[in-house]
């Protein structure tokens, strides 16, 4: 399984590895370089040395080498050896220990000293240095010609200097090894260390499950770079707990709801079975009202439903106020005027908007039937809507009593109802949460509040037109 600490681990490791690798190359090759210019710079002084000593007279060649120089140049047959020759190949002079042979073929032309590896006649290895030059004369005698330019090589056993190089190759060897056994022992322990929040991180995230959501990530403790995460992670988990603490309501509430109903149809069955010579036909009008109240929830929570998987479809097109809230007003004009309900309906003729008429109409009915329902006795209900150049307002008012505003702000969840209208079996709870869905469905926006003790307002405002948030 790919990790964050293996990855680590290895592309730290690369990453020392590399410029030790590269830094002993560097160190060995730099000091090899040093070393043989070093050593290159000796050979140069004693050809040059020999060079003083070498003299032409009359076409003649002599190389009056002392003993100091001999010493120098020719002390033990595996320190070296120097050996001269003229142009054509003859060979002039030589030590003691240089080879019986013919002119290198590798010097070239030696329009300038070179220098080149061999193998000394002991068999070690050497270095030797290549010049041509034109020995000097007499004050009394000029070179007149080519033919007495002599070719001098001296050479000189390098088995101390490789012996260094050796030695340095293996030092920067052992400590690069030493450095990187170091490394892999080193960082992985630091990396299990520092990384010891992020799998506290791990471990507590695997032991939250829908039973423990309340668990919270520590901010404090943490580095820099967790503390986001960890932030974002605990706002997840606030809203996954609510989310479930709702739906847990939800389902109590759902379940409050149907189990009266249900009774009640079962009761109804039994008595029907059991004395079917009594049955009336209030018992089926009583049956089928049950049934359709059940149906209305369920019908009501589908559209809901709908609406949060935004599978519910939003056809635009130009809606008339007056006409609209006339209709949607008519089925409710009965019951004001059995609670002697005080109505005032304030719309303009030419009062249009851009939006779905049948979710608008799903809003207005919900809202008359709400004000309706719980306007106490005699008192009023006021519809008014304003339309100007880009926005309009719709705005509902009753009379109420007994609320507050914390009552206000329960008005949107499912299945809430004041205490005191719980066992009403014509009322779910669900309209207003129906309002709300399909308010923001439209793009609109819907305001709850109370004016006064007495007097409820709820809101419903948007722009005129292209009011829809998605059309499907």
């Amino acid at each position: 399984m790919r990790t964050i600490r293996r990855q680590l681990t290895w592309k730290l490791l690369v990453a020392f590895s590399l410029p030790l690798v590269f830094g002993g190359i560097a160190v060995l090759l730099s000091t090899r370089a040093a070393l043989l210019e070093e050593f290159d710079t000796a050979l140069r002084t004693r050809a040059l040395a020999i060079m003083t000593a070498t003299r032409q007279s009359g076409g003649r060649v002599d190389v009056e080498v002392n003993d100091s120089i001999m010493r120098e140049s020719d002390e033990e047959d595996t320190a070296g050896f120097f050996q001269m020759w003229r142009s054509d190949g003859t060979t002039l002079k030589r030590s003691a220990s240089a080879p019986v042979s013919r002119l290198p073929s590798r010097l070239g032309t030696l329009d300038r000293p070179k220098f080149w590896d061999l193998t000394l006649p002991s068999g070690a290895a050497g270095r030797a240095i290549g010049i041509k030059f034109t020995p000097q004369t007499s004050q009394e005698e000029h070179p007149t010609s080519a033919s007495n330019e002599v070719i001098l090589v001296v050479a000189s056993d390098r088995g101390e200097l490789n012996e260094t190089l050796m030695t340095l190759a293996f030092a920067l060897l052992g400590c690069g090894a030493g450095l990187l056994v170091i490394t892999f022992v080193v960082v992985p322990r630091l990396l299990r260390r520092e990384l010891a929040p992020l799998d506290a991180l791990a471990d507590r995230a695997t032991r939250i499950n829908a039973d423990s959501l309340a668990t919270r990530f520590p901010t404090a403790s943490l580095p820099g770079e967790l503390t986001p995460i960890s932030t974002r992670l605990n706002d997840l988990l606030a809203r996954l707990q609510q989310s479930f603490e709702r739906e847990r309501r939800f389902s109590a509430d759902l379940a409050h709801e149907l189990r009266t109903p249900i009774a009640e149809l079962r009761t109804l069955a039994e008595v029907a079975l059991k004395w079917p010579e009594t049955r009336e036909a209030a018992t089926d009008r009583e049956a089928l009202a049950i049934a359709v109240q059940m149906e209305g929830v369920v019908t009501r929570l589908l559209a809901l439903l709908r609406n949060e998987r935004a599978q519910l479809p939003v056809l635009t097109e130009r809606v008339h106020l007056t006409p609209l809230i006339e209709n949607v007003w008519r089925p409710f004009a009965e019951r004001a005027a059995g609670k002697q309900l005080k109505v005032t309906r304030t719309v303009a003729d030419e009062a249009e908007v851009e939006t779905d008429p049948v979710l608008l109409r799903s809003i207005l009915t919900n809202l008359m039937d709400n004000a309706v329902e719980y306007t106490p006795h005699g008192g009023t209900v006021r519809v008014e809507a304003d339309v100007r150049t880009t926005q309009f307002t719709l705005q509902m008012s009753n009379s109420c009593r007994d609320l507050t505003s914390d009552d206000v702000s329960h008005f949107s969840e499912r299945f809430w109802r004041k205490d005191g209208a719980r066992s009403d079996p014509e009322h779910s709870g669900l309209g207003l949460s129906l309002v709300k869905a399909f308010t923001e469905r439209l793009g609109f926006q819907l305001e709850v509040r109370l004016v006064d003790p007495s007097t409820l307002s709820i809101t419903v405002s948007g722009p005129k037109s292209n009011g829809v948030a998605e059309t499907n």
